[in-house]
This record gives C-alpha cells, structure tokens and sequence, in this order.
C-alpha cells in the first residue's frame, strides 16, 4: 500500500490554510492562538462561574459556549500578555496581578496545527469595567458568566477539555 504524502494547500487565507492530505481536508494556524478561560470562586473554594462566549455553529445551525480565543499578535511579547489583552478586549478591565493568573498548557486538537495556549484567569475580586462601551462589547462577543455545572452542555471539545483542566485543579486542591 502506498501511503506516501501528497500534501496540497487548498485555500491560503491571512490566518490559516487548508491543507488536502490523503483525501481529507485540515486547518493549519499560521500563528499561535490563545485561549481565556476566566472563572470566580464560590465562597467554599470551588467553581463557581466560569466567562464564555457563544458562537453560531454553522453546520448545527445553533449557539454553542465555546472559549473566548484569538490569535497571539507580534506587538504582544509574552503569552501571559496576549491572555490579557484578549480578556481587556472582551471586559474592558486590565488583570494586572500575575498570582490571579494561571497557565493550564498547551492543547492540540488538530493533526498539524500549531494548537492553542491556554490560560485561566480568577476574576472573584476583579472590578469590572461596567462602562456602556464594554457592556456593547460584551454584547457583541455574547460573553456572559455562567454557572460552572453549565458548562459541560457545551459541544466543543476544546472547551470541555480546558474546563476539565480547570476543575481538576479545584478538585485535586479542594481535597488537600
């Protein structure tokens, strides 16, 4: 059987291409991408909301929760800095304190694609820009915070993967 390579791109875009490989069809990212999860803790140390956005499925025809995500820009010169642009961009306020952060790795969901950086962030004692203009842009991303037992509706893959990241964290140090 010959199983020799014939890689051919489809379709060139600005952020990714699509390949043809042995009759199937991938998305490869030309730039790394990040990913925000930012959470609130409940009283008790667990879980409590967790910030999403919804995004239209275009096959499925229906909203999905999904990660608030973007691409890492050349101006930001760290990863820890992209996270924080890319939350300041969805909730207008700027989380300057490094111990409110947290790095859950890397996460590849697609042969050949260069995978996503994820990062977590602990708004429980963040004030919230609440101007008109961020409460639009909330409004236009559709981010909402939703109760942490929510989540796992969620199709995307992805997303349940970080979420389970997440709460293994909280799980493993609610037992300590």
């Amino acid at each position: 059987m010959d199983r020799t390579l014939d890689k051919k791109t489809v379709l060139t875009g600005p952020y990714e291409n699509v390949i043809s490989e042995n009759n199937h069809f991938y998305v490869v990212h030309k730039f790394n991408k990040i990913c925000v999860i930012p959470y609130t803790i409940s009283e008790n140390g667990l879980l409590h909301k967790i910030g999403v956005i919804k995004e239209t499925d275009i096959l499925k025809e229906k909203e999905n929760y999904t990660l608030i995500n973007n691409y890492i820009s050349q101006d930001d010169p760290t990863n820890l800095v992209a996270a924080n642009r890319l939350l300041f961009e969805i909730i207008g306020s700027n989380v300057k304190s490094a111990d409110a952060w947290m790095y859950l790795g890397k996460i590849d969901n697609i042969v050949g694609a260069n995978g996503m950086i994820i990062y977590c962030v602990n708004l429980t004692d963040i004030d919230i820009n609440e101007s008109e203009e961020v409460e639009e842009s909330k409004k236009a991303t559709k981010f909402e915070m939703v109760e942490a037992n929510k989540v796992t509706i969620s199709d995307d893959a992805l997303f349940l993967a970080v979420y389970m990241r997440l709460f293994n964290f909280f799980y493993t140090n609610s037992l300590k």
